[in-house]
């Protein structure tokens, strides 16, 4: 069956383009699937309590509705709901813990504009569920991190170094929305003074990499001290695309041609 020069134009082979990567990219910390594991889990015990105080703020305001409904018909008086133990520990721990994206965005964004000293309210651990939403929505937090993190004085540094972005993988975000008792937790920051959170910022010092971005310069290194801004090796990326392969051929279909009519001559 004859190929037609419609048939022909239409097929296409597969090739390889190489162009330079963008220069100004940030990279996320680096932490191993069984680090980020255990931090997911290690949160998911220690924000037990947030679920215990949503759940029974919840339920103490439609009690509160309903005994106002009744006291406008009687006037006897209904007991007053009252917080247990565990819904008090996390009503103490959420003013240490931040809940969603634009919420943690907002800290760490406070937390940059700020050069003082190492402050409570200050970020030390933000964990990202980057495995469970698009990658647009979260890009910004590594170089917000990296800024959050170089904002303060000198003599503050080893402090600072405290600070530590963690983006885990799929799944992680329902884990987390469960522990704190809502619908979404894509992002979760967590300020020191409680123990049970301290150990947890204790664990990603010590087992992720510090957030930081190169090419902005006053790096600060693990030891502590800033180093001038490094030289980077170009970084070359390779894309797959497709190409017509009628060129080709339709050289070679003229040169057949015009040998053709050399014979006839």
């Amino acid at each position: 069956m004859a190929t037609t020069v419609r048939a022909l134009g239409v097929q296409r082979r597969q090739v390889f383009k190489h162009a330079l990567e963008k220069p100004y990219t940030t990279s996320w910390p680096s932490a191993t699937q069984a680090v980020q594991n255990e931090i997911v889990d290690l949160l998911c015990t220690a924000l037990q309590p947030l679920s215990t105080y949503f759940a029974e703020s919840r339920r103490i305001c439609r009690s509160r509705l309903r005994r106002q409904r009744r006291r406008a018909k009687s006037k006897s008086e209904t007991p007053k709901a009252s917080l247990s133990d565990k819904a008090l520990e996390g009503k103490k721990m959420l003013s240490h813990v931040v809940i969603g994206i634009n919420s943690t965005t907002r800290a760490l964004e406070k937390q940059a504009r700020q050069s003082q000293l190492l402050s409570e309210r200050d970020l030390a651990l933000v964990v990202v569920c980057k495995g469970d939403i698009e990658p647009q929505l979260v890009a910004h937090f590594p170089g917000l991190a990296h800024a959050a993190r170089t904002s303060k004085t000198d003599n503050e540094t080893r402090r600072i170094m405290k600070l530590r972005l963690v983006g885990v993988g799929n799944g992680a975000e329902k884990r987390l929305a469960a522990a704190v008792g809502q619908p979404r937790a894509s992002a979760i920051g967590i300020r020191a003074g409680i123990p049970a959170l301290d150990t947890i910022i204790d664990y990603a010092h010590a087992n992720v990499a510090i957030p930081s971005v190169p090419w902005i310069g006053s790096r600060s290194t693990a030891e502590g001290c800033h180093s001038a801004p490094e030289f980077h090796p170009m970084a070359v990326r390779e894309l797959r695309t497709s190409a017509p392969i009628t060129g080709k051929r339709k050289s070679t279909a003229s040169a057949d041609a015009a040998k053709a009519s050399k014979k006839v001559k």
